[in-house]
């Protein structure tokens, strides 16, 4: 048995038709004529953590147990990060699996083939019990256990909006000196930062020298560095390794430089980072490489802190660097499954679609001549009766309005908040209902929630309500704000069912939930607000809206329907048994301002 996937995170089927038929996509074309290509039906919300589980594992979100990308304790109404959840032990706190449903790459060594999966989201931390080759994706924290927040340096003191700034002095004429914050390390005085100072020279030809810890880097404005390491004290016979990398943003009116959030070094992690110890260190030996699950950093681009050319050069760099190692190990592949998630597409789509769809289309080129070359090397070495699959996750459309749909609740008497005060506060014991997450709605349960108080008897009705309302609702543009609202019995199916929303929020094209409903918030204002974010479309609305795509080196107009459900089948020829299915992972107690911090690398938040 022999699978190759390539999986292209965010890849429209409506782009691809379209430039298709412009006689733009040869490869992927080729497939489509073939009868290789099928529009893919995606799980229900449509959000990349959810979706590529979906895939992996052949089943929807009430057997995998990651309904959003913000989960709840019904107890406290406190909310967690889904694909990074944690526990405490004697020694801190730990990473612990996100889900453990059973996927293909794991059944495929089960059934006595090698497994080789890169980059693919949710697989942090490592599970060394499972013998699959792993690179983790989306939910890979920086050494600070977050999401992945950059430092930007500068002369002149500014505020972001996410990014942390540091102060930069003068030290003489062209030269500055600052310090870099490194992870959280316990000290005589409680817990404080690690620091490094550095020191930045602005040298003749408009050349930067930077010296920071034991590294000295000669760097040109504008352009990236390399990946680099910094080793950060934490104690007594004790550092932190963690990789970035920087650029000089301006040396003009002022000084400014942008570090990379600080990640985990592959070889040096404290915490499990992939499986094996040998496949992480040839990986690293072929193209070092970013770790962190979200690496093209949207913040910062948000934030204002580097430019849309070098966001898009940062993009380049990374997909160059996947593709080297992708390559490295289809060298050596003979059986098996070898899986790789090629994610700047949706980065770049997030930040470029609304206004740049030439930028966008490039990048859709981009992949399609990926996908050639693949197959050029398959057929160089000589790898006969192969599976080949390219997947997407879901599709994308416009992100025009962003949706408050706690104050929603509150202004149609499903919310109530405590008065006067600042800033909003739930009344739990009059709230009937409450938003948390990008597409979940919570009844607020007697006897589930900590204080509940809608009973069995009126839980159907209630549920009707809300979404005959919010099916009705209109928004500025006279259109549809929802598109379909589904009860979790209508969606999910499994024994995590009864953990999931009470209802789905499917947005229209056009709107989105906000990032304070996402965090559970009730912001003051309009609960409509028009969307003037560089991040200007999005895919977190009505799945049906947002299909995927699946192409294959088979017939596949003899599926009809092909969804998320059929992918373990198509990859290893074989759907899979999850009739053992385990307890899902159970986070521990986590603030709202640790929350915030850990998702404030997520750019949808």
């Amino acid at each position: 048995m022999r699978a190759i996937i390539l999986g292209f995170d965010s890849f429209d089927p409506l782009q691809f038709e379209r430039l298709n038929q412009a006689g733009k996509m040869p490869n992927l074309g080729k497939l489509a004529e073939a009868k290789g290509y099928s529009r893919l039906e995606v799980c229900s919300p449509p959000q990349t953590e959810v979706s590529w589980t979906s895939i992996a594992t052949g089943v929807d979100p009430g057997s995998h147990g990651i309904f959003d990308f913000v989960h709840r304790n019904p107890a406290t109404y406190v909310p967690y990060v889904s694909i990074l959840p944690t526990k405490q032990t004697v020694l801190g706190e730990q990473f612990i699996p996100p889900y453990t449903t059973k996927t293909f790459f794991q059944e495929a060594t089960e059934m006595g083939y090698p497994a080789t999966v890169m980059w693919w989201p949710a697989l942090f931390p490592a599970r060394p019990e499972i013998p699959v080759a792993t690179l983790p994706g989306l939910g890979t924290p920086d050494i600070r256990g977050q999401l992945g927040v950059g430092s930007y340096l500068t002369t002149e003191p500014v505020e972001k909006k996410k990014t942390k700034v540091g102060l930069l002095t003068a030290a003489g004429k062209g030269r500055y000196n600052g310090v870099i914050e490194g992870p959280q390390v316990k000290s005589k005085s409680g817990a404080a930062y690690a620091t490094l100072p550095l020191v930045v020279e602005v040298l003749a030809g408009d050349e930067v020298r930077l010296t920071i810890g034991k590294q000295e880097l000669r760097l040109k404005p504008g352009k990236w560095s390399p990946i680099f390491e910094l080793v950060f004290p934490a104690g007594f016979a004790f550092s932190i390794h963690a990789i970035t990398q920087v650029i000089v943003t301006e040396i003009k009116d002022r000084v400014s430089l942008y570090f990379l959030p600080l990640q985990i070094h592959p070889l040096h992690s404290v915490a499990a980072y992939g499986t094996p110890a040998s496949f992480i260190k040839d990986s690293w030996k072929q193209n070092p490489f970013l770790t962190l699950g979200w690496p093209q950093d949207t913040n910062a681009l948000e934030d204002g802190c580097i430019s849309d050319e070098q966001f898009l050069d940062l993009c380049g760099l990374i997909f160059e660097s996947r593709k080297r190692i992708y390559f490295h190990h289809l060298e050596h592949f003979r059986e098996g499954v070898l899986a790789g998630i090629f994610d700047c597409l949706d980065r770049v789509q997030h930040m470029f679609l609304h206004d740049q769809g030439d930028l966008v289309d490039g990048w859709y080129l981009k992949l399609d001549e990926f996908v050639g070359q693949v197959q050029g090397k398959v057929e160089q070495l000589g790898l006969e009766k192969h599976r080949f699959l390219m997947l997407s996750d879901h599709g994308f459309r416009p992100f025009d309005y962003k949706v408050h749909l706690n104050r929603w609740l509150v202004d149609n008497g499903f919310m109530q908040l405590v008065d006067a005060a600042e800033p909003a506060k739930t009344d739990w014991g009059k709230t009937r209902a409450y938003a948390l997450g990008l597409n979940s709605l919570y009844l607020n349960v007697a006897g589930r929630e900590g204080q509940g108080i809608v009973d069995a008897a009126t839980l159907e009705s209630l549920l009707d309500e809300i979404k005959t309302k919010l099916l009705g609702w209109t928004g500025p543009n006279g259109q549809a704000v929802v598109s379909r609202a589904l009860l979790k019995h209508e969606v999910f199916s499994g024994p995590y069912t009864r953990l999931g929303p009470d209802l789905v929020v499917g947005y229209a094209p056009g709107y989105r939930a906000s990032s304070e409903t996402g965090l559970g918030k009730i912001p003051a204002g309009p609960v409509i607000e028009v969307n003037h974010d560089h991040w200007g479309a999005d895919h977190c609305i009505d799945a049906a809206l947002v299909p995927g795509v699946l192409f294959a080196n088979r017939d596949l107009s003899t599926i009809p329907g092909l969804s998320f459900r059929d992918i373990p089948f198509l990859a290893i020829g074989k759907h899979l048994d999850q009739s053992y299915i385990k307890p899902p992972s159970k986070t521990g107690p986590e603030g709202q301002k640790d929350m915030e911090e850990r998702l404030k690398g997520l750019g949808y938040l």
